[in-house]
């Protein structure tokens, strides 16, 4: 396997470098011209230069000694890049989907997972985001992809990698906007609009964001006879959703060396939870009627505020960075997926997160550089959330009868199912068992420091972090307690050394850990709740990073292994008559993968670019699941959840429709090939196919306005962000497990209309 990825990797590489020699023959320039050259094509424009803050400092994206996609404001407006889907389907081997209770199914490079754990990190504006990832943030300035474990300078909760969204900050040199407005299928309605304004002649500034969105969605619910002949009344849009929100920012001095930030921001969405297809067979048919009996739905708010001081004395910034959000969440699942009344879940969940991070950056221009700080965070969960199984009666000796109630299992059960027709009584009774009723606070207290030095042509970064977690847990369904805390210690080093002013390569050690935790259930006769241990990586990546053609060609390219241990995974299975979902630490694994990425800018009116990503993940010996029966080990065997190939192409033409005119022709196009995955459970899993996704914008620009049309998927490709095996919880269907998954977005046209001023 390993000596297949090396070919593979090898063959990118060429297809890569071949790609872009031929695409410099196309426009008369000479691929072996070198950045500072004498060329009579200088009049060409350069690819503009990249600023980002991965290192928790301003430098150039070509600088950074490590792998770091990143989008900028101009293509996530142009390409309408407002959901976690569609950046996913922008960065190789990112593999990201949107769950709609606010934790995204992530992984990068393999490293993460999907489900409850947490994986990847993400931000706005260097601020964790742990109750609404999923949310929209709008008015962004860029989106930042940082590829491997960023534990060092951003602690627990991103051994896979971060992803920061930056929102543009007030400008106090004058007042503009713009207003965006889109309409499609699907009942589309998506406005937004964002204004900047100075706050008199003082240096502080203010800037606001908002937008409103509506979409019926691409699944429908047919509300078909049950087995009583009643149809349901559901609404037939059973994919529906509903969104609005906003931000308001403040900027500016409040002394000669001390400035402030300050943001609230807002969201409310009304809309659906997870909605998962049910596939009876691992031949998927992709049918976008999904029958339930009561639709699945999560309503959510949000009300975040973040103040940020920065202290300026002379030669070190001194930084306070202060957070809290408070969420209220409810998600209403239909969780056997039929229009009959069987098991339904309701999650009822309040969120509170209060983040403060201190920092110090050195400020002086010199060979040493420097920063250090400190970090706290909690966390604090409610869940008062409860399995619902209907047609299911109690009597006074507590024996569990009805004809549901008895089909699938439940213990004490006193009566037979024999598949006799309900009446609409019967199926209106129903029993309610706790199911997440407990209080979880998780907290981390951790110092950091990061120091660089350079000299000649070298470049030495290191950088370490303690971090102490604690994750308290209280169980009021069966009165249990438990605590699990420790430190972790992580560090990173990277060397880095430039070829010549255009051209460098790198070797980066770093390492990141997900924290342990408590499941949602404690098994029969245990003193303790069911627990998970931390899981740890230690990565290794060589990269090269390059400009060519006086700045118009950037080439970079990295190989990394990744070693991987007591992973933690997802499991969802029924005991005792409840479905029960948890995570345990399965075993190790280990990745290899390769990673490329081109920008050219062909013309002055034409760019191009292309990224590839391969990854390799295998479990290795001992990764054992005891099935009670018997033994399974996965040594040697695919990990869930990993692209084994991912590649992207994008090209953007912007040009005048004749020299004189101030009109312009714009068109844009993006194709994303995803690699096949499997999905979970680990032990009994499903293979889902690679998928291409293609995108399409083309359209009219005027000074300040522009008009554009937009397909998404425009083959209609049908595929899978993510599939599973799960209980099959209709005793009609036969057999014990089921597929699940959530679809991709099918062809969608819409048309959007956006003015500046």
């Amino acid at each position: 396997m390993l000596g297949e990825l090396r070919l593979s990797a090898g063959r990118a590489v060429k297809t890569v470098a071949m790609l872009a020699a031929v695409l410099a023959a196309s426009t008369g320039m000479d691929p072996k011209l070198a950045h500072g050259q004498d060329s009579a094509q200088s009049a060409a424009p350069v690819l503009e230069e990249i600023i980002v803050t991965a290192r928790k400092r301003q430098e150039s994206l070509l600088e950074i000694p490590e792998s770091v996609a990143a989008l900028s404001g101009d293509q996530i407006a142009r390409q309408s890049i407002d959901n976690l889907r569609d950046i996913g389907l922008s960065v190789p081997n990112l593999n990201l989907s949107m769950r709609t209770d606010g934790f995204p199914n992530v992984t990068i490079r393999g490293i993460g997972g999907f489900g409850n754990t947490q994986g990847v990190g993400f931000y706005l504006d260097d601020v964790q985001v742990f109750s609404d990832a999923s949310s929209r943030f709008g008015d962004l300035d860029r989106i930042e992809v940082l590829k491997g474990p960023q534990g060092t300078l951003y602690g627990g909760s991103n051994i896979g990698g971060a992803v920061k969204f930056v929102s543009a900050r007030p400008d106090a040199s004058g007042t503009f906007g713009r207003v965006k407005g889109r309409f499609g299928e699907q009942s589309l309605v998506d406005f937004e609009a964002a204004a900047n304004t100075p706050l008199g002649e003082s240096g502080w500034a203010m800037r606001a964001f908002g937008f409103y969105y509506q979409d019926d969605g691409f699944l429908t619910n047919e509300n078909p006879p049950r087995l009583n002949g009643i149809r349901g009344n559901e609404k037939k849009d059973i994919g529906a959703v509903e969104e609005f929100g906003g931000r308001i920012m403040v900027s500016g001095p409040l002394t000669d060396r001390l400035s402030a930030y300050a943001a609230l921001r807002y969201n409310e969405m009304d809309g659906f939870s997870n909605i998962w297809m049910r596939e009876l067979t691992d031949d998927f048919q992709y049918v976008r009627v999904v029958n339930n009996s009561t639709n699945s739905t999560h309503k959510r708010d949000t009300l975040a505020g973040t103040l940020e001081m920065e202290l300026d004395l002379d030669t070190v910034s001194v930084l306070s960075l202060t957070s809290y959000t408070t969420t209220d969440s409810t998600r209403y699942t239909d969780a056997d997926i039929r229009e009959e009344f069987i098991f339904d879940a309701n999650r009822p969940e309040d969120m509170d997160v209060f983040t403060q991070e201190l920092r110090f950056t050195s400020t002086t221009d010199g060979a040493f550089s420097w920063l250090a700080g400190a970090y706290y965070s909690l966390y604090a969960e409610k869940m008062r959330s409860t399995q619902i199984w209907w047609d299911a009666r109690v009597d006074a000796d507590g024996n569990i009868s009805g004809p549901l109630g008895c089909a699938i299992g439940m213990p004490t059960c006193s009566g037979v199912w024999t598949g006799e027709i309900l009446t609409p009584e019967q199926e209106m009774d129903f029993l309610a068992l706790p199911f997440e009723i407990r209080d979880r606070d998780k907290s981390h207290l951790a110092a950091f420091a990061n120091v660089n030095y350079s000299w000649e042509s070298w470049e030495l970064d290191v950088g370490i972090r303690v971090d102490r977690w604690k994750n308290s847990t209280d169980n009021f369904d069966t009165g249990i307690s438990s605590s699990q805390d420790a430190v972790e210690v992580l560090p990173r080093a990277s060397l880095t050394h430039w070829l010549n002013e255009e051209s460098m390569v790198y070797f980066t050690y770093a390492k990141g850990y997900e924290p342990g935790g408590y499941n949602l259930a404690n098994f029969e006769g245990e003193n303790d709740l069911f627990g998970f241990d931390i899981e740890e990586v230690s990565s290794f990546e060589l990269g090269w990073k390059s400009r060519f053609l006086d700045d118009r060609l950037t080439l970079s390219a990295a190989a990394f292994y990744i070693d991987y241990t007591d992973r933690q995974v997802e499991f969802q299975a029924q005991v005792g008559g409840q479905v029960i979902e948890g995570i345990i630490n399965l075993g190790d694994s280990e990745q290899y993968g390769f990673e490329a990425e081109m920008n050219l800018q062909v013309s002055e009116h034409l760019s191009l670019s292309a990224g590839l990503g391969i990854v390799d993940a295998e479990w290795k010996d001992g990764a054992l699941v005891d099935l009670g029966a018997s033994v399974v080990d996965l040594g040697g065997t695919e990990v869930p959840n990993t692209n084994d190939t991912n590649w992207v192409l994008a090209a953007d033409y912007n040009a005048p429709i004749h020299p004189a005119s101030q009109l312009r022709f714009i068109a844009g196009v993006q194709v994303s090939r995803t690699g096949k995955f499997l999905g979970l459970q680990a032990w009994d899993t499903v293979r889902h196919s690679s998928y291409t996704v293609a995108n399409a914008q083309l359209g009219l620009q005027g000074e300040r306005w522009e008009v554009l049309v937009q397909v998404e998927n425009f083959t209609d490709e049908e595929y899978y962000t993510d599939v599973q095996r799960f209980p099959n919880l209709h005793a009609l269907d036969g057999g014990e497990n089921i597929n699940i998954g959530t679809m991709g977005q099918p062809r969608l046209v819409s048309a959007t209309l956006s003015y500046r001023f």
